[in-house]
């Protein structure tokens, strides 16, 4: 019989202290705050960018609505005149023979 040699023993797992894991769980948590720091920082600056982007269209809406308006009103007016204007030349009658009376008038005869 021929002597057949030992199988190779298992290797073990290096010995893991409680400082070395410790310190791997600190570098993770580390990482994991600085990812939600960034992540949270973009979604700061991009809802903060489109609140002032709706701001600024806002605005000016608001000044187109104010010109409109003014805009409206003047052309209000001008209808109003000119309607006006044509109602009064319309109605308009040639002025009466008018008679006035005086005290003479007035006396008893």
């Amino acid at each position: 019989m021929i002597d057949k040699p030992y199988p190779p023993r298992p290797r073990r797992k290096p010995v893991q202290t409680l400082h070395m894991e410790a310190d791997r769980t600190i570098k993770a948590l580390i990482i994991t705050l600085g990812i939600m720091i960034v992540a949270l920082s973009v979604i700061f600056l991009i809802s903060t960018n489109e609140s002032s982007q709706l701001g600024y269209t806002l605005q000016q809406v608001k000044l187109e609505n104010e010109e409109l308006k003014t805009e409206n009103r003047n052309l209000t007016t001008q209808i109003t005149e000119s309607t006006a204007v044509t109602d009064m030349k319309m109605n308009m009658t040639p002025p009466e023979q008018k008679t006035y009376v005086t005290e003479e008038d007035n006396k008893v005869k």
